[in-house]
């Protein structure tokens, strides 16, 4: 029995056999503005919904595991907030342990299937939200999504899996999101995330399975500080071919990546497109990234292939990378560029090497340069 008397009262036991859904869901449902869960092992059957007003601080040895078998629908996950429609404001979820049991809970087969969509936690029209200290271990698609949130905060979480699975974001931004803080993110061992460690997808293939529940539109004022993994996908992925992208700092990457450091490909090297490149939505292509900032990278690719470190294929202006340091010493791919510009219509200037000039729609620039001190895209 879990030797805390307000949680007692609720009958959640913490021992790793009861399923503590329906218990834990009583407690939540009271509305308490803090609720502390301690140590133990609680397994649910259901998803957990968090009402606005409520701080939920888990101790560090406190395990929330998803049941085998517990998530079959697009509405499930392990935690969601309770009131997606309407509204909820000012939630706080601190520490504890997030285990989506991805071998219990699978996705379909298909890639439109109906079906579990693999998110491990879920947030929709939430304004003030703070995810802080936890650790969010076998996710079996996205770990956190986020979708029309506003002023949130999501620093020191850390990814692992037993069993690593593709298409396996770490923090997920769909559309309609605006003025966070993404800090101090980090995958626990190689391959860790399995897809983005970051990614701020405007627009998406909403139809896909692990996208079903989200939704296009912009996203703004983002700051990203401090992400560091060994043979992620991705360490950030910026997707737009309609709404905005802009206001976007990030700053202080650190590790390798099968792909890019940041991907800019309006999801070209996705399986399910999002638009069609015989069409695209205007005359000089596809995207719409504004006033970008990317300072202090230190990456090099952990896989051999022809994807450059920085991908750039989507309209941009004002978009501005400095202090970026590719690690040939550690690097899998010395052959494919540092840097490639392709499917835009751009100036750039390159500093230190004195390289000047623009790329159209119908060239590809590319640069093999191991540090760019400063690369303003104008746009």
């Amino acid at each position: 029995m879990v030797a805390n008397p307000v949680l007692a009262k609720f009958g959640i036991r913490g021992d790793g056999v009861s399923n503590d859904g329906p218990a834990l869901q009583r407690a939540l449902d009271a509305r308490p503005s803090l609720l502390e869960l301690p140590a133990g092992h609680y397994t649910t059957a259901q998803t957990l919904h968090i009402h606005g007003g409520t701080r939920l601080l888990l101790d560090p040895q406190a395990v929330i595991r998803l049941a085998d078998k517990a998530a079959k629908t697009t509405n499930d996950y392990l935690l969601t907030n309770a009131n997606p429609e309407s509204g909820d404001r000012y939630i706080a979820i601190e520490g504890g342990f997030w285990d989506g049991n991805n071998p219990g809970n699978p996705r379909p087969a298909g890639l439109f299937d109906d079906g579990y969509s693999g998110a491990l936690l879920h947030f929709q029209n939430v304004d003030g939200l703070r995810l802080e200290n936890a650790r969010l271990h076998n996710a079996e698609a996205y770990h956190a999504r986020f979708t029309h949130v506003r002023n949130f905060h999501v620093e020191k979480i850390r990814f692992s899996a037993d069993h690593i699975r593709p298409n396996n974001d770490g923090i997920h931004l769909g559309g309609n999101c605006s003025d966070g803080v993404i800090r101090d993110i980090k995958g626990l061992h190689p391959g860790v995330t399995g897809d983005d460690m970051i990614a701020l997808n405007a627009d998406d293939a909403l139809k896909r399975t692990e996208v079903r529940g989200m939704t296009n539109g912009p996203i703004r004022n983002i700051t990203i500080e401090d992400i560091e993994a060994e043979g992620c996908h991705s360490f950030v992925r910026l997707l737009r071919v309609w709404s905005t992208i802009e206001n976007i700092s990030i700053r202080g990457v650190r590790g390798t990546c099968e792909v890019a450091a940041i991907n800019c490909d309006a999801a070209r090297g996705c399986r399910v497109p999002v638009f069609d490149e015989k069409n695209p939505p205007f005359p000089d292509g596809v995207g719409d990234l504004r006033r970008i900032t990317a300072f202090d990278f230190h990456v090099a690719k952990s896989k051999n292939n022809d994807i450059a470190l920085l991908r750039m294929e989507t309209r941009l202006k004002d978009f501005t990378i400095s202090l970026f340091l590719r690690d040939l010493d550690r690097d899998q791919a010395k052959n494919t560029p540092t840097l490639r510009l392709r499917h835009i219509k751009a100036h750039y200037l390159l500093r230190p090497g004195n390289i000047r000039g623009q790329t159209s729609l119908n060239d590809t620039f590319e640069s093999n340069a191991p540090i760019i001190d400063r690369l303003e895209l104008v746009g």
